[in-house]
């Protein structure tokens, strides 16, 4: 498995950044080994959706950074039955603050950016619009704490969370799932005010270097030289530089 996984990150190295996405607690050596493959950006989940912060998540943050990954973000799976989305938001920002991880600061304490997962109807309200009011409650403080947003979704479930018709996070940055294993954004179809996505997950559960990780891609881009996101998706480098 490992070996095939790494033909598939050295056929797209020439067009594309491959990374994972995880919600384990992964030592250093770990994405060591993901880095020497092929993927080199990590996804972290820091919270859960039993409504509290993900205490392997600042462990998991440092280790990827240390362990060579180029770009770090986090992501926030949200209990929206439990309500107060500023709440939630800011437990999860206090909690990294309280491991010295902040947003965009120098690695390897800190991250880019938070994606907010949006996925399961089954952890939601019944009504669409109290869940666009939770979602709104997250981004407005998410906004107010200074952090960069983005939002995992897919059709299939924005759609009986939100409502199609809703177009409210259209204005962030879109990573979306579709375990077709191709890393390109070829299925693509636009829905809910996003004309084109950012990141794509492209394959699910899959246990890679010791780890277990969904895989996930985007498209390739160069700043002076250097191969860097073409989208301004993760705002920094590893040394606190902005795009």
């Amino acid at each position: 498995m490992l070996r095939a996984i790494a033909l598939l990150a050295c056929a797209a190295a020439a067009s594309a950044f491959l990374g994972v996405d995880l919600s384990q607690a992964t030592g250093q050596g770990s994405f060591s080994c993901l880095n020497s493959n092929g993927y080199h950006f990590a996804v972290i989940r820091c919270y859960e959706s039993v409504g509290q912060p993900d205490p392997n998540c600042p462990a998991s943050v440092i280790n990827a950074w240390n362990g060579g990954i180029s770009y770090v973000d986090v992501y926030m799976f949200p209990d929206p039955t439990a309500g107060n989305p500023g709440g939630q938001m800011s437990s999860m920002i206090n909690a990294l603050a309280a491991a010295g991880i902040h947003s965009r600061g120098p690695a390897p304490h800190s991250f880019g950016m938070v994606w907010l997962d949006i996925e399961g109807p089954g952890y939601w309200t019944g009504d669409q619009g109290a869940n666009r009011a939770f979602f709104e409650g997250l981004v407005s403080q998410g906004r107010a704490l200074g952090v960069v947003l983005g939002v995992y979704t897919s059709a299939s479930q924005w759609g009986p969370i939100m409502g199609l018709d809703y177009t409210g996070g259209s204005s962030m940055p879109l990573w979306y799932a579709h375990y077709d294993g191709e890393a390109n954004f070829n299925d693509w179809g636009a829905f809910a005010g996003w004309g084109s996505p950012s990141i794509k997950q492209f394959q699910g559960t899959t246990s890679l270097c010791s780890a277990g990780v969904d895989l996930n891609w985007y498209p390739d881009g160069v700043l002076n030289g250097t191969k860097v996101p073409p989208h301004p998706v993760y705002g920094y480098n590893r040394n606190g530089t902005h795009f």
